[in-house]
């Protein structure tokens, strides 16, 4: 069966029950699940039911707060695949679509939707809003327009444009909404802003670009697409032997930029509904998505907060040498909502973890005394065969914890009296 197959059998179960319905929406805390949650959300509507959405985080105790609600009808969109024999519990019908792995069996009351099921794979060809936007189709072909959030949050889960995905690029460039064009990577108003700015590259050491630009002989305040030929060649073969020096060994300085009719700038929008996940502003995430024009001025200054806190993280990770473990390395943050993003860029952009082995982010909240752990590995890791996913769940529940996610990036939580004890399941998980 085909994912396109599967979602049919979820919009005839919600067709299936009265208009007067209220729909309860849970997505998850990030750039694709508030685009998976809010995709559902319109089609929902647009449907004739009632909803109400919220974003959560993946608490263990997800499954009691829902079943309190005494909800008619519940969709999980990007969140619920490590859940599943708890959802037993609750009296209504429920469709989870979502891409995560998975190790339990669906109880009669949930219609698991999960890409993993149909041959895709949930890390690189479909994500959590490819599924709603499936989910969407099987509503009302006419909700193509929806690709436009679909895409944003492929690009959140920094996914490839295959299997699934390129479907629905493909609809959205058929349709009209969506236009791709080649860019530069690097963006700003000033070679200065877009060299200290940049995150994807990151440039260690550029607190201040000032003096590699004025070494090059270039301008400080004209935007990198106003340079001529030659400059262009000059500043991209320095920034080339820089990020070489870094370890950096793909680089890439053009991509394709996505243009939403509704949307704009669709990695814009997606660098937004980003920020707002982790400055815990989920709900306006939903509003820019669910067009209010408010939410969307107002995620400017949240994601421009958001950029800034990531570069000062990252400047402090540049003057230190990670933990080293057999199998993984693994650092310390005081940012729970940056952990994840931090422990990327450090694999990708800073040296000294550039070690052939995942990075960890541990993050201790002093709320309630857990650690969060966020995982990232790189193709060739997974190539290898690591799951990080698998490892990372094992682990964690070996401690009382939970995890889960992917092979290339997975994330978890464990008391932070069993640290220890956890460092060394997970070197054990990740050996041969």
């Amino acid at each position: 069966m085909k994912l396109e197959e599967a979602v049919q059998y979820a919009g005839d179960l919600l067709k299936s029950v009265p208009k007067n319905t209220r729909v309860r929406i849970i997505g998850h805390v990030d750039a694709d699940g508030i685009a998976a949650a809010s995709i559902v959300a319109i089609a929902v509507a647009r449907a004739g039911f009632r909803f109400h959405i919220s974003i959560k985080r993946t608490e263990p105790d997800l499954v009691d707060q829902i079943k309190k609600e005494k909800n008619e009808f519940v969709i999980c969109a990007d969140i619920g695949s490590s859940y599943l024999a708890q959802m037993e519990q609750l009296s209504c019908p429920v469709i989870v679509l979502d891409h995560h792995q998975y190790e339990e069996d669906a109880p009669s009351n949930v219609m698991f939707i999960n890409a993993l099921l149909y041959g895709l794979d949930g890390s690189k060809e479909a994500c959590g809003s490819s599924v709603a936007y499936a989910f969407a189709l099987a509503l009302d072909e006419h909700n193509t327009d929806l690709s436009q959030l679909a895409v944003s949050g492929i690009l959140g889960d920094k996914q490839r444009f295959d299997g699934y995905n390129r479907k629905i690029l493909e609809d959205g460039i058929a349709k009209g909404v969506i236009d791709e064009q080649e860019e530069y990577v690097l963006r700003g108003n000033s070679l200065k802003e877009a060299l200290e700015n940049s995150l994807e590259p990151y440039f260690s050491g550029f607190s201040s670009a000032t003096p590699f630009i004025e070494r090059l002989g270039l301008p400080l305040h004209v935007p990198l697409e106003e340079l001529d030929d030659a400059q262009q060649k000059k500043l991209l073969s320095a920034l080339t032997l820089k990020l070489l020096e870094q370890g950096v060994d793909n680089i890439e300085w053009k991509t394709i930029g996505y243009h939403g009719k509704k949307y704009g700038d669709l990695r814009d929008i997606t660098s937004k509904l980003n920020a707002c996940a982790r400055f815990n502003e989920a709900g306006m995430g939903v509003g820019i998505c669910l067009g209010d024009e408010a939410s969307l001025k107002k995620a400017h200054m949240i994601q421009e907060r958001y950029r800034d806190e990531i570069r000062k993280e990252m400047r402090k990770l540049e003057q230190e040498e990670p933990h080293e473990r057999s199998h993984y390395l693994y650092f310390y943050t005081d940012k729970p909502s940056l952990s994840g993003v931090l422990a990327g860029l450090s694999l990708a952009y800073l040296p000294q973890f550039k070690k052939g082995k995942p990075v960890f982010a541990l993050a201790v909240r002093n709320r309630d005394s857990l650690i969060d752990i966020s995982s990232r590995a790189d193709d060739a890791m997974v190539e290898q065969g690591l799951n990080l996913g698998e490892a990372l769940r094992r682990a964690a529940e070996k401690v009382g914890g939970m995890g889960g996610g992917h092979p290339i990036a997975a994330g978890g939580r464990i008391d932070r009296k069993r640290e220890q004890e956890f460092l060394e399941e997970l070197d054990r998980e990740l050996g041969p």
